[in-house]
């Protein structure tokens, strides 16, 4: 006779600390899809994939909250492509072709990605990976960029979060999305220290 037993593993983010944060800023300011506030305190850098999970659930608990950071001055904020998911970077470039056109569209494009993705209805991706044809090709080589820029500031893989006091130079970086209460809470405290 065996015994099954049933093993239920947490996974919790990895974190560190991050000593220049203006550097970082540097980084993803030429490769990221950015949404500049006018004098930020803060600076919040999400690495993502497309058909990352975790990032899904990211943009579904806390894109308005991260949003609405910006829309209030208090944040830049920044999505930088990390295709890591084989096949997904044509579908990054049509995204960023989206930005290109429009900012505040694309915000609402990822929202809806994520909502079907979350709810297993995505489809047609392809067929927006295929519009644009020029700019698709443009932005494929910035994805790249982006993807080579992620990984030289040490993000182990999507979604990698960070969050800097652009004043104090100093912040932290999230691997994983530690849910809704914990990402707020590592974002207040960065913003009054």
């Amino acid at each position: 006779m065996f015994l099954r037993v049933a093993v239920l593993v947490v996974l919790m983010p990895d974190e560190w600390l991050i000593k220049d944060v203006r550097g970082v800023l540097d980084r993803v300011e030429r490769v990221g899809l950015g949404f500049r506030a006018q004098n930020p305190r803060l600076l919040i850098v999400i690495f993502y994939d497309l058909y990352c999970p975790g990032c899904a659930l990211l943009e579904d608990e806390a894109g308005d909250y991260l949003v609405e950071l910006y829309r209030n001055g208090k944040a830049s904020l920044y999505f930088v492509d990390y295709p890591v998911h084989r096949g997904v970077e044509k579908l990054h470039a049509a995204f960023r072709c989206i930005y290109r056109r429009d900012p505040m569209v694309f915000l609402e494009v990822l929202k809806r990605h994520y909502e079907a993705y979350l709810s297993g209805k995505l489809k047609g991706e392809e067929s927006i990976a295929e519009a644009g044809g020029d700019c698709v090709n443009e932005e494929l080589k910035r994805v790249m960029e982006a993807k080579s820029v992620a990984k030289e500031l040490g993000a182990p893989g999507t979604p990698t979060i960070i969050i800097g006091n652009l004043v104090k130079n100093v912040g932290q970086g999230i691997f994983g999305y530690p849910g809704i209460t914990k990402l707020a809470k590592a974002i207040e405290d960065l913003y009054v220290y």
